[in-house]
């Protein structure tokens, strides 16, 4: 075990290495066998390796690792901490059941103490990632492997302790030169506290500035709050993330039972309804993107290196902010966000997606339409809140609790449901952390927007809600396709470049590529899954920092593959890897287009690729193209790895990579591949695809805005310009349909009229659709992204415009 603190008062062991796994059920008196399980190591997930299928598997797996507790460990307060198991976790100890976390985005324990014994413990941990009803999230765009996918550790304590997460300073207030702080510490005893105190010393790197103390009461639980002032601070933003510590000392009879570090922020924050986002009391203007949290075949099973690179990116473009879509994301991403400097959105994983609502996938209703479900689904979001605030509430990174994204996709009999946990869900943010405000994210539609403090607009909410009245955020724009090269252009749709004064920022969907369940979803990155940018980001860059772009690289004749890593040694404990890039070259070094099979493989040592030994990059599946490729790199052994770079016809090349640990005789760690994948279950039933979904237009007169094509019967849109006017709807990817619809407001009606079809927003094809009273049809199966309209004179206005499924 890696032991990441260690001395008499407070140890906390690193225990990504060593485990077992297996997929399927197991009882915790099931012993490990070698032939059934596999040595792994964490972080891990079921889907490894995943490489954005829509397909994944959804089932059971056991981890199972061993535990050795010495005699002098039993005097200890024990627990394990798990940073997030997605998304049902049942741990037992030597056969013992010991604890169980529902939620696969936050972090939770599990106590051990006096459970343990001296010598071999057995620890057995059974995870699910069933869909399930009473759970956060019901539906998302996402995909949703299971496994314990971040960081555990073994944490032993004295009996009197801070207890986990125990900690919340906050800055109350800046005045001239002088920063007005609270700090609560919560304490917890074994028993009740005798001549007990607290010391807290606040430093500014290593030097201290001010110490205060307080005596405990004679309680086995109690939060301590001091309220106290920093002159001079240095106060934390993008641009100098500069960060303070408090260190909290508690003391029994005279002697130290435990020290407790919390890094800090001073700063403050501040959304305007007229005059925009104020960091430090300064207006600030906000400009970032979404990320989700997979990598290349990786899945969610992501190091902190890999989310290190993922902030640098956002911040190397020139960016500030980053929203956490749509849940919790590891407690070290935010830490990471303060020390590189990046503002955080921070976000539940309550959300919901357009199409069919299918009960038993991710595709349900976002709120349950059972009632013996709806009280256990409120319960697991208030849980999710309350420890994704507990977790993150020291990062100054964070200036916002968003409670939800999209969660108007709902059904319609529990629309006002819907809109009362999202109530419940901003009171409860309220009262757990006054020093922020409580977004609803994605609340453009079935006015979800004025449930929250800032309403966080997604697709065509930029346009239709340009100054709504009060703290708004443009939190999705752009949405397009892409794969490497790329255009280079920043994605920008129906004005949202405008810097109105009232707006507090935008960011850009999305960041990264990503694992989708609905279709190809997943490749609207400005960065693909590799990690490789596209022109968007290179856009991005140039704009916003002034850095040219690189030169276009060109079919050539390929000399020599070129083949590096971000580093040459890293930690072989699950924390670390190395970002490998791989490239073809002509005979002056110049990087080429070219596109061919290229294979990097492990000739020498324990390391692995997501694939295991060697990994083959091919353009057909776009993971070779535009000349170049790359992927992640890990050990959980100690050693010399020798990677071997090669394609048809050219000599191989070779990397030298050491990665640091124990070594170990055995081979490297096996990948073990699902034994099954699980679809989306299929339905022959006929679902409205277009409801609620983006809707774009050249103009609109007010009270005939777009989005009444696909809203109202009894509204329509109007164009506020006729000339070379159009309106067009957003699918949100390419879709299959069997069915349009048009309804047009005129007394005069066409026999026909003609629909563009596109895939791309670029390229469109004509398409006729009859008169069929009181619609016009058009009922050939399709596939399509965007639907265009355009104006004709006859027209007084568009209706409807709506497209149906079959599934």
């Amino acid at each position: 075990m890696e032991v990441l603190g260690s001395g008499k008062l407070r140890r906390k062991q690193l225990l990504n290495c060593g485990w077992k796994f297996v997929y399927g059920y197991r009882e915790p008196d099931e012993i490990p066998d070698k032939e059934e399980w596999s040595d792994i190591g964490l972080p891990h997930s079921f889907g490894i390796p995943y490489f954005m299928e829509n397909e994944f598997y959804v089932g059971y797996g056991c981890y199972y690792r061993e535990l050795d507790i010495s005699e002098e460990d039993l005097r200890k307060r024990i627990y394990l901490e798990f940073l997030g198991v997605f998304q049902c976790a049942e741990i037992y100890l030597n056969e013992e059941f010991v604890g169980k976390h529902e939620g696969g985005y936050t972090s939770f324990v599990v106590d051990l103490t006096d459970r343990c014994k001296a010598g071999k413990n057995e620890l057995l941990v059974r995870v699910n990632n069933n869909w399930n009803a009473r759970l956060a999230p019901r539906a998302g765009e996402h995909q949703f492997n299971g496994g314990i996918y971040r960081d555990v550790f073994l944490v032993l304590t004295e009996r009197t302790c801070v207890e986990w997460m125990g900690t919340f300073v906050q800055t109350e207030k800046l005045e001239e030169n002088t920063a007005l702080i609270s700090a609560e510490v919560t304490v917890y005893s074994e028993n009740k506290i005798q001549n007990g105190y607290i010391i807290n010393r606040i430093f500014q790197g290593e030097k201290e500035l001010l110490s205060f103390d307080k005596i405990l009461e004679e309680a086995k639980e109690q939060t301590v709050l001091t309220k106290f002032k920093i002159e001079n601070p240095l106060l934390w933003s993008p641009e100098n993330p500069d960060l303070y510590k408090m260190v909290s000392e508690i003391f029994l009879n005279g002697e130290k039972t435990d020290e407790y570090s919390t890094v800090f922020g001073i700063r403050t924050v501040r959304f305007d309804k007229d005059t925009g986002f104020y960091l430090n009391g300064k207006p600030y203007k906000i400009w970032g993107a979404n990320v989700h949290q997979d990598h290349a075949g990786w899945a969610d099973a992501v190091t902190r290196s890999g989310i290190t690179r993922d902030i640098q990116m956002i911040k190397a473009c020139g960016m500030n902010f980053i929203r956490g879509s749509h849940y919790p994301h590891h407690p070290f991403f935010a830490e990471e966000c303060d020390r590189i400097g990046i503002l955080f959105w921070s976000e539940l994983c309550f959300w919901g997606t357009g199409g069919p609502k299918e009960e038993g996938y991710w595709t349900s209703s976002a709120y349950p339409i059972h009632e013996e479900d709806q009280e256990p689904f409120e319960k697991s979001c208030l849980r999710a809140l309350e420890e994704m605030i507990l977790i993150n509430r020291n990062n100054p990174s964070v200036i916002i609790w968003s409670v939800s994204n999209e969660p108007f996709f709902t059904d319609k009999t529990v629309l006002n449901q819907t809109k009362n946990l999202v109530k419940k869900l901003v009171n409860r943010v309220h009262e757990l952390d006054p020093s922020r405000k409580a977004a609803v994210g994605g609340a453009q539609r079935e006015g979800f927007d004025v449930l929250g403090d800032v309403a966080g607009y997604n697709g065509d909410g930029a346009s239709l809600y340009i100054d709504p009245g009060f703290p708004s955020f443009v939190s999705e724009y752009g949405s397009m396709y892409g794969y490497r090269p790329g255009t280079f252009n920043p994605n920008f749709r129906d004005g949202v470049e405008k810097d109105y004064p009232w707006r507090s920022g935008k960011a850009l969907w999305c960041a990264f590529h990503h694992g989708s369940i609905l279709g190809g979803m997943g490749a609207m990155g400005m960065i693909d899954y590799y990690r490789l940018p596209l022109n968007t980001w290179y856009w991005y860059r140039k704009e916003l920092l002034g850095i040219p772009a690189p030169e276009i690289a060109k079919k050539g004749i390929a000399d020599h593959l070129e083949l590096h890593g971000d580093r040459t040694e890293f930690l072989a404990n699950g924390q670390e890897d190395v970002w490998l890039h791989v490239y073809l070259c002509n005979k002056e070094g110049k990087r080429i287009s070219n596109e061919l099979p290229v294979t990097l493989e492990v000739v020498e040592g324990d390391g692995i690729f997501p694939t295991g030994r060697s990994i083959t990059f091919k353009p057909e599946d776009n993971s070779f193209l535009d000349g170049q490729a790359a992927i992640e790199f890990r050990s959980y052994f100690g050693g010399e790895n020798v990677i071997e770079a090669r394609a048809d016809g050219l000599e191989p090349v070779r990397l030298c990579l050491k990665a640091k640990g124990e070594s170990c005789s055995r081979q490297q760690v096996p990948m073990v591949h699902p034994p099954y994948l699980t679809p989306a279950p299929k339905m022959e039933t006929v679902y409205e695809l277009s409801e609620n979904r983006p809707v774009f237009a050249s103009s609109s007169k007010k009270g005939h805005e777009p989005y009444c094509v696909v809203n109202s019967a009894e509204q329509y849109w109007v164009p506020q310009e006729e000339d070379e006017a159009w309106i067009e709807l957003d699918l949100e990817g390419e879709k299959e349909f069997t069915t349009i619809e048009v309804s047009l407001k005129g007394k005069h009606q066409p026999k026909e009229i003609t629909i563009y079809l596109s895939s791309d927003s670029e390229n469109y094809t004509p398409c006729t659709m009859e008169w069929n009273e009181p619609i016009f049809l058009y009922t050939k199966r399709r596939k399509a992204r965007f639907l265009r309209l355009y104006w004709q004179e006859w027209m007084e206005g568009v209706h409807l415009l709506r497209v149906w499924a079959i599934r």
